[in-house]
């Protein structure tokens, strides 16, 4: 039999935030869609590491979740209050946080977060059928949760084996 290859392939996202402060248990972004995240509809790949990086250079801690179908999670910079209804539609896939004071680097103008140490990682990520998007949303959760952003601040990096 044929061994098969394994491959990587990095996704880039900016997700939409709001150019304000947040506060604890505030949406950070709503869902955004990570593109190609597998090679066929309905398929599925193996999310290996998570690195955060953003212009601005307060440090924050935050729950990153996974979804099969892009389902709103609520509004930017308002309170996470999600129905069953929509949890249950959006197909939850997982999530990863992040202890933004633990695992941030500061390289001058802003900083660097790496989830990659989590033991949630490696984490299966399958597309719905039709799909070869996966979506992602995140809210602030922890004691560092007061962060101000720019729109455009912030930018993730999601390593996929394929």
């Amino acid at each position: 039999g044929k061994v098969p290859q394994i491959r990587y392939k990095a996704v880039r996202i900016t997700p939409t935030i709001t150019g304000v402060q947040y506060a604890n248990n505030d949406i950070l972004f709503d869902t955004t869609e990570m593109p190609n995240a597998v090679e066929t509809a309905g398929g599925g790949s193996k999310l290996v590491n998570v690195s955060l990086w953003t212009k601005s250079n307060d440090v924050f801690d935050i729950e990153l979740l996974f979804f099969q179908v892009n389902q709103s999670m609520g509004t930017v910079n308002a309170a996470r209050n999600v129905s069953d209804a929509d949890w249950a539609t959006a197909k939850y896939l997982g999530h990863v946080v992040l202890d933004g004071s633990a695992e941030d680097y500061n390289y001058g103008g802003g900083r660097i977060f790496t989830f990659a140490d989590r033991p949630v990682l490696p984490m299966v990520l399958q597309a719905e059928a039709g799909s070869t998007s996966i979506y992602c949303a995140a809210f602030l959760s922890g004691d560092d949760v007061t962060p101000s952003f720019s729109i455009g601040d912030i930018e993730l990096i999601f390593g996929l084996e394929l």
